[in-house]
């Protein structure tokens, strides 16, 4: 199962939980985060290094738990269908870039679910119609991230609550302190099993495989 974590927009947690859902599922199931970003956000989170040239150079992590590193080649170029077919995991977690080129909508194309994580604002919210826009893939949810008790944030949740119940995800992702932290925390959900944080992860996957 091929499953993206997309927006066009950056700072709304693409990366954290591509790297805490990845590694939640891997203590289950073979698993494959690939960095697609090259900026390397996961990569670095996971203790790796930026390659300078594209290639499929698979890192193990943790036992069931690997790592494409994200690279500076031309990913423009990369056939995400072919590579696809050839990776065999159970599940494969794409981390995407927050742009619109030939690979992201070769992303949104070919992935079985696609995540967008939006904040709990209007403006990021807004960016969900965009990328409905850019695929005819129906399997796309979005769900909130970095969710606090303000009244603005509860506004946000009304909204989403009048979309039809297929494009949105139940499990809110709250603000925590430990993902603002992952840098210098390592993975959360390695570091913290028992914290708020680890189970909205656990209960967010959860309701993706259900």
């Amino acid at each position: 199962m091929v499953i993206s974590l997309y927006n066009i927009k950056g700072g709304v947690g693409k990366t954290s939980t591509a790297v805490n859902l990845a590694y939640l599922a891997s203590k289950k199931e073979k698993t494959l985060l690939w960095d697609l970003d090259p900026q390397g956000a996961a990569t670095y989170l996971l203790g790796k290094k930026v390659k300078k040239k594209f290639k499929i150079d698979i890192k193990r992590i943790d036992k069931n738990l690997f790592l494409i590193p994200a690279s500076f080649g031309l990913f423009n170029n990369i056939l995400i269908k072919e590579y696809l077919k050839k990776l065999n995991f159970n599940y494969i977690f794409l981390d995407t870039p927050a742009s619109i080129n030939n690979l992201t909508l070769d992303i949104l194309k070919y992935s079985d679910l696609i995540l967008v994580p939006v904040l709990p604002n209007i403006l990021s919210l807004r960016t969900y119609n965009q990328i409905l826009d850019l695929t005819e893939n129906k399997n796309i949810k979005l769900f909130i991230n970095g969710l606090e008790n303000k009244t603005s944030h509860k506004k946000i949740i009304k909204n989403i609550l009048t979309l039809p119940k297929e494009q949105y995800l139940k499990t809110y992702i709250p603000k925590s302190n430990l993902i603002e932290n992952m840098p210098f925390l390592s993975i959360v959900t390695k570091e913290y099993p028992h914290s708020k944080i680890t189970k909205a992860y656990e209960k967010f996957l959860e309701e993706i495989f259900t």
